[in-house]
């Protein structure tokens, strides 16, 4: 489901209750959205593997994954 990355400096990484605040949902859910994305469907980013046992998403991809979102709402 993960991949192991180096992740430079400069980029923001959320955790899951994170990444749940902004989406305003359970963090069970964005495990749900995160297996639904790995099958093909849904577009929410793929976490990054930074440790055996850390799982972040990078802010600016949840924050295009929201963008886009409110694009098509828009639509």
């Amino acid at each position: 489901m993960t991949q192991t990355v180096a992740v430079s400096a400069d980029v923001q990484l959320l955790d899951v209750r994170e990444v749940a605040g902004l989406l305003r949902m359970h963090p069970r859910s964005v495990w749900r959205l995160a297996a639904q994305a790995e099958a093909g469907l849904c577009n929410l980013p793929k976490p990054l593997r930074i440790g055996p046992k850390t799982i972040r998403w990078r802010l600016s991809d949840v924050q295009a994954y929201l963008a886009a979102l409110a694009g098509e709402r828009a639509s």
